[in-house]
């Protein structure tokens, strides 16, 4: 299935971010007017994905000229990153 193509500027409440999708395929994020990432995006239905060139990836979803976007999850720590509670004589509650 191949995606539709779309274009237009999508714009944080206060202007900082902006995300600008071309008919060609591709997408510029700017922070405060500097170019912070690009890439390409695939647009299926109302399903977006963006493709960092830089390997990271975004998904969301744009309806009705909408454009929502779910963060990545973040990597949950290795155990050994873990911080161990010292036991000085007496067990402590976890909290």
């Amino acid at each position: 299935m191949t995606g539709r193509r779309v274009s237009g500027v999508w714009a944080s409440a206060d202007g900082g971010v902006s995300l600008e999708l071309r008919p060609d395929g591709r997408f510029d994020e700017r922070h405060d007017g500097e170019l912070v990432f690009a890439g390409h995006y695939e647009l299926i239905g109302d399903d977006i994905r963006l493709f960092e060139d830089g390997g990271g990836q975004l998904s969301g979803r744009l309806t009705e000229g909408r454009l929502s976007l779910t963060p990545p999850p973040r990597p949950a720590p290795h155990p050994r990153q873990w911080r161990r509670r010292s036991s000085h004589g007496e067990p402590h509650p976890l909290y």
